[in-house]
C-alpha cells in the first residue's frame, strides 16, 4: 500500500472475477480484524439476504442493516489497476505498507501481511471444527 492508501488489486484476482465486473465493494469484517472484497454482484445478493431476514419495523434490526451498509464502501479499479482503502478501514484493521490478500470462494479478503501469517485456529481447534462440521449424523 503506498502513501495514499492506493492498493494493487492483484492481477489473478482480477482474471478470476471476471473482466466485465467494474465494481466492488470493500467491507470491514464483521469477526476479524480485516477488510473483505466482495464483486459488486455478491454484494447485492448478500445485502438482499439480509435484507430479507430483517424487520426494518425491528429497531435492533434496523440498526443492523444500517451498520452492516455503512462499514461499505464501493469501488472501481483505476487504469493501473488500483483502489484507494479509505483511511479509517486502514487504522481498523491495521493496515500498513504491506498487504495480503487472501481469496475465499466469492470474496477476497485484505489482511495486514503480518497477520495474515497466523493461524485463524489452531491446529487442534481447527482439525476439531472440521470433524463437527463434516460428521455424518
Amino acid at each position: 500500500m503506498d502513501a495514499k492508501g492506493r492498493v494493487f488489486f492483484p492481477a489473478d484476482f482480477r482474471k478470476e472475477m471476471g473482466a466485465g465486473e467494474l465494481r466492488f465493494v470493500l467491507r470491514r469484517d464483521v469477526y476479524q480484524p480485516c477488510l473483505v472484497i466482495y464483486p459488486y454482484v455478491t454484494w447485492a445478493a448478500e445485502v438482499e439476504e439480509l435484507r430479507q431476514r430483517l424487520n426494518r419495523w425491528v429497531p435492533a434490526e434496523a440498526m443492523v442493516l444500517r451498520q452492516f451498509l455503512s462499514d461499505a464502501e464501493v469501488f472501481t479499479l483505476d487504469a493501473n489497476g488500483r483502489f484507494i482503502v479509505p483511511r479509517r478501514f486502514q487504522e481498523t484493521c491495521g493496515l500498513t505498507k504491506s498487504v495480503a490478500f487472501i481469496g475465499l470462494d466469492d470474496r477476497i479478503e485484505l489482511w495486514s501481511a503480518t497477520r495474515a501469517d497466523e493461524p485463524f485456529l489452531g491446529a487442534e481447534d481447527f482439525s476439531d471444527a472440521l470433524q463437527r462440521l463434516m460428521r455424518n449424523d
